[in-house]
């Protein structure tokens, strides 16, 4: 086998989930930096959007999933005997012996 030349020929990096907890460290890091040289600010910036973006996300996943579950609440099926068992049940569903 050749080794991997280029950069089209590089394996690609597995993804690595950034979390708000990594952008808020991040931006502690970043912070010390800001105070001590402005030129740090735009990264600050734009950290500070990645989390804005990163809790928006994960509210957004959140609220789905609460509207879910009470979506599933609201068209629970009490729990009984199957319906193959009971006269209630469309024809097709219906024991034999019921018919």
């Amino acid at each position: 086998m050749t080794p991997l030349t280029g950069p089209s020929q590089q394996q690609p990096r597995p993804s690595r989930t950034v979390d708000a907890a990594r952008i808020k460290a991040a931006l502690v890091k970043v912070s010390k930096l800001v105070v001590e040289d402005a030129a740090f600010t735009p990264v600050f910036e734009l950290l500070e959007a990645e989390l804005a973006a990163a809790m928006k996300e994960k509210t957004r996943l959140n609220d789905a999933q609460c509207r879910a579950r009470a979506l599933l609440d609201q068209k629970a099926i009490p729990r009984t005997s199957s319906a193959t068992w009971s006269s209630d049940a469309p024809l097709p569903y219906r024991s034999r012996s019921s018919r």
